[in-house]
């Protein structure tokens, strides 16, 4: 890593390996070279380093309730986080999770997905630079990856976003108020609804976080 830059990420780092290592566990040794060093070459691959502090900033923000970390408090919000996970869930388990959840945010930084429809509107959110919106999507992500969820409602989802993104685009400064940690919280509400059938419009003229939210099947 690039010591000047990534400095909370090589505490990080030095950390899980050295409460890995101190554990005496071959196991969570392999599980390090499995998950966490395989985290890391994949951003070496893409030659995006940089992009692995922003990862970190928005898994963080996932555990800690949509509150985001101060860059430079990284490190304590980590340990925080990994000790109180590993209380209720094997280290190994903790490093799995945390891998798992950098490939989606990748494949959502590059649009690295394999079907068109998902990919076309993934790139509609990056141009709109709606970076902030990647912690809710990698949550989507793996809902889609674990079948809580299928196509179609992750495309009325992604609509639902996107529609979010114009409404907020379209305000004021001062009139902001809209964030997505609060549309997450809507969106959920409305996926356990059993009579929930999305049927959002698609065309940009629609996309407004009214007519998406509130329109119902």
């Amino acid at each position: 890593m690039q010591e000047n830059c990534l400095t909370e990420l090589t505490k990080i780092r030095k950390f899980v390996f050295a409460d890995l290592k101190n554990s005496g566990n071959v196991k969570l040794l392999e599980a390090y070279n499995n998950y966490w060093i395989e985290l890391e070459n994949n951003f070496l691959k893409l030659e995006r380093v940089d992009l692995m502090e922003q990862f970190f900033v928005d898994f963080l923000t996932i555990q800690n309730n949509g509150i985001i970390p101060k860059r430079d408090e990284l490190m304590n919000d980590f340990v925080k986080f990994y000790t109180g996970a590993s209380k209720f869930q094997s280290k190994e388990l903790v490093l799995r999770n945390l891998y798992k959840y950098s490939v989606y945010f990748l494949k959502i930084s590059f649009a690295d997905v394999n079907d068109f429809e998902i990919k076309a509107k993934i790139d509609e959110i990056n141009s709109e630079g709606a970076k902030d919106a990647y912690p809710f999507l990698m949550e989507v992500f793996e809902d889609y990856d674990y079948a809580h969820i299928n196509k179609k409602m992750l495309l009325e989802i992604l609509d639902t976003v996107i529609g979010f993104i114009y409404d907020r685009n379209s305000l004021k400064p001062s009139q902001i108020a809209l964030s997505f940690a609060g549309l997450s919280n809507e969106i959920n509400k409305m996926m356990v609804l059993k009579d929930y059938v999305p049927k959002f419009k698609v065309d940009k003229k629609d996309y407004t976080i009214n007519n998406i939210v509130n329109q119902k099947g």
